[in-house]
């Protein structure tokens, strides 16, 4: 059990800097809040070894220790239900045989997006909704791109390592 918490320490660690990383490349020119999504990297890879509960915990401390590093309690709001719904949608859809971790990882980027949008037009109205399109688009780059570091960093770690 203390072998699990000190990984898990390390990976919330290699999370927030690889978010910190995400803050320092900006895409506003395309839409507000497009992040590459590489920070979710290690949460899909514990995923993807069946550790549901510890990528829960990883990314829910990741988020809420980067939050308060690097942003304010508002993006706290939109990176904490964006990251929990992409988590509850990636948890059931690894379980199917038939949906690569590229599926799984877009499915998770789309419901990221999905949950800001709703805190979006909760906070800032309706018309939060025309980035939508944009939005489906960067979650489809995004998640191919975080997939592919997912799919790495599985074939860097041993998995006897991890659970």
């Amino acid at each position: 059990m203390a072998k699990k918490i000190c990984l898990y320490g390390i990976f919330a660690a290699l999370c927030i800097t690889a978010g910190y990383i995400e803050h320092l490349v900006n895409f506003d020119f395309i839409a507000p809040g497009i992040k590459l999504g590489l920070a979710n990297s290690v949460a899909m890879m514990l995923i993807v070894l069946g550790d549901i509960k510890g990528a829960f915990a990883v990314n829910t401390v990741r988020i809420i220790l980067s939050a308060l590093l690097f942003s304010t309690p508002l993006a706290l709001v939109y990176s904490l239900s964006g990251g929990l719904l992409s988590l509850a949608v990636m948890a059931p859809v690894s379980k199917i045989k038939s949906v690569s971790i590229y599926g799984m990882s877009i499915l998770g980027a789309e419901a990221h997006n999905l949950a800001q949008l709703v805190c979006g037009s909760i906070f800032l109205g309706a018309g939060i909704w025309y980035y939508s399109g944009i939005l489906i688009t960067a979650a489809l780059l995004c998640g191919i791109l975080t997939a592919a570091v997912s799919k790495l960093l599985l074939k860097k770690f041993k998995t006897d390592i991890l659970l």
